[in-house]
């Protein structure tokens, strides 16, 4: 069975000009079809791999995994106007999630609008096999108004690093009017 390849995403609440997304690709050049997610009493939907599954465990908002792979979806208070690209060079809850993980770069994303993207590294430890590996991923950050944001964070083993399949993912974030 092909796994769907790691990132991690993280969404700042906000609007985002989202296209259709039908697959992501799973690290070895195979596609895996996304699958949505919607959540009524939070005002949301996301895809997600159709091969990760849904942690009912996580406590800060939502979480799928798939082998060494997590996507956390998290809304967060903040003040109103609040300039993404401060927030996301200032965010510690990375941290959180991958202790000792490194920036390698935070800019305005090009393609994901009105929001701004945190690509990251870390040392994590297989869920799968329990060796040590190198995680890559990115968190996206997006303004939802009425001083919300949302933190969408994609990662994984560096070896399935795919940024246009973390991109996609964030592109298909969607906010309840």
């Amino acid at each position: 069975m092909k796994k769907a390849k790691t990132a991690i995403i993280v969404m700042v609440i906000g609007m985002v000009c989202a296209m259709p997304v039908i697959a992501a690709t799973d690290g070895e050049g195979g596609e895996v079809p996304l699958v949505k997610y919607s959540n009524a009493t939070l005002g949301y939907s996301i895809s997600y791999p159709q091969t990760w599954m849904k942690d009912s465990g996580f406590a800060n908002g939502l979480k799928f995994t798939g082998g060494d792979n997590a996507m956390t979806v998290e809304i967060v208070p903040t003040a109103a106007g609040v300039d993404l690209l401060a927030l996301a060079k200032a965010d510690a809850g990375l941290a959180s999630y991958y202790p000792g993980a490194q920036t390698v770069g935070i800019a305005i994303s090009k393609e994901v609008r009105g929001a701004v993207v945190r690509g990251f590294t870390a040392k994590g430890k297989s869920l799968v096999t329990g060796k040590p590996f190198d995680i890559r991923g990115d968190r996206y950050y997006l303004a939802l108004g009425a001083g919300k944001v949302v933190i969408i964070t994609v990662g994984g083993p560096t070896r399935l690093y795919d940024r246009e399949g973390i991109r996609d993912i964030a592109l298909t974030f969607r906010a309840a009017k």
